[in-house]
């Protein structure tokens, strides 16, 4: 294998990109999950459509971060990597409460 671009990554760094793919995962599939509950229970498929719109933000997500492990992205790329998986897990966060007051009357 070609040694990365710009050199290898710690193994600090390593774990938290683990880590953060690994939230950002289970949050973008527990929130896919929930739109389509919702999106059958009430009739409105807007939900469903948010929900595969945040698993397909966390997708790229996860592409960017394997290139990035890789060496195939530029290092200035890490900040821009940490704040789309900043806005994916706050889009979770809000989708998420959108849909557990939809139906409580608020």
């Amino acid at each position: 294998m070609d040694e990365p671009l710009f050199g290898g990554t710690s193994r600090r760094e390593m774990v938290l990109q683990r880590f953060a793919s690994a939230f950002l995962v289970t949050a973008a599939s527990a929130t896919l999950s929930i739109a389509l509950v919702q999106a059958v229970r009430t009739g409105v498929f807007v939900h469903a459509l948010l929900g595969v719109c945040v698993a397909l933000f966390a997708a790229i997500e996860v592409r960017l971060v394997s290139w990035y492990r890789r060496g195939d992205l530029e290092p200035g790329f890490r900040h821009v990597i940490a704040a789309l998986g900043l806005a994916i897990a706050l889009l979770c966060i809000v989708a998420n409460l959108y849909f557990f007051t939809i139906n409580s009357g608020l």
